[in-house]
């Protein structure tokens, strides 16, 4: 049904809308997430731009912005959660959404409620830009300017499935900011974020960050969990019965630093596929 939809989307685009797309994406870059625009058009387009459209001050030097297929991981991860019928009829939060790429997966993926949020207003560009012009559905997918610790203040109601990605590490206060989304999340809470493996286990390890990286918090101060077992431990105390280990391994390009993926579940019995962390 996916890729029937998907396939219905790829009309041909009228007379010089390729080339104005294209531009589009090259004035909104850099881009750290890869998301289809037109056929044969994805944000990777950027990447083409001159050398030096994007230094400015430096901190848009799209050579200190990853850039990743954002299917890669989250597709298979659904798939392994709720099976053939993906998110269907469910909702889905973001947080830190940076361009909205998972809102537009979930949103492919049967989600019928999407909203994502980043502190930046140049990741909502991107993002509401993709939702007015990208293929596929962005019907119920709306994208908001919103710092994580104004979240209780903004009215919605709760959502079946957040993800929490590439944002632990960025907060001065990183339990409150954790817990302000796990008490908005009714089924499924997914935590990507960086670690210090090589600090003792259970422990936090406090940082300084710039304030204005596009890839950096706003805050200056940030902290990242030793491994698996301190997040798992706090998403218990935040009423998530059961917490399985996805990934967690070497952080690509950043030495003595890894990367993590840990899916908590408010009730037994839906992460089967994933290891228990003890």
């Amino acid at each position: 049904m996916k890729a029937r939809r998907r396939q219905e989307a790829h009309e041909e685009l009228p007379p010089g809308r390729y080339e104005e797309l294209r531009d589009e994406i090259i004035r909104l870059g850099p881009w750290h997430l890869e998301v289809e625009v037109a056929p044969g058009l994805t944000t990777r387009a950027f990447l083409d731009a001159p050398p030096g459209t994007y230094v400015g001050s430096g901190e848009l030097d799209p050579d200190r912005i990853t850039f990743i297929d954002p299917r890669i991981d989250f597709d298979p991860l659904i798939a392994a959660i709720y099976g053939e019928r993906g998110l269907e009829g469910r909702s889905f939060l973001d947080c830190a959404c940076n361009a909205g790429a998972y809102c537009f997966l979930a949103r492919e993926s049967g989600a019928s409620r999407c909203f994502g949020f980043d502190v930046r207003e140049h990741w909502i560009a991107q993002a509401r830009f993709l939702a007015d012009n990208r293929i596929g559905p962005s019907d119920g997918v709306d994208f908001e300017v919103l710092d994580l610790y104004d979240l209780p203040n903004r009215s919605a109601d709760p959502f079946d499935v957040t993800l929490f990605k590439g944002i632990f590490y960025h907060l001065p206060d990183p339990i409150t900011g954790l817990k302000l989304a796990a008490d908005m999340t009714k089924e499924i809470i997914i935590v990507d974020t960086s670690t210090r493996p090589d600090m003792p286990e259970g422990t936090l390890t406090v940082g300084r960050e710039s304030r204005k990286g596009m890839m950096s918090g706003v805050y200056g101060l940030n902290w990242r969990p030793s491994g698996p077992s301190v997040v798992a431990y706090i998403l218990r105390w935040m009423g998530f019965a059961d917490a399985r280990l996805v990934y967690n391994g070497e952080a690509t390009g950043r030495k003595g630093l890894g990367r993590m993926r840990v899916v908590a579940a408010r009730e037994p019995g839906l992460l089967e596929a994933y290891e228990p962390i003890e």
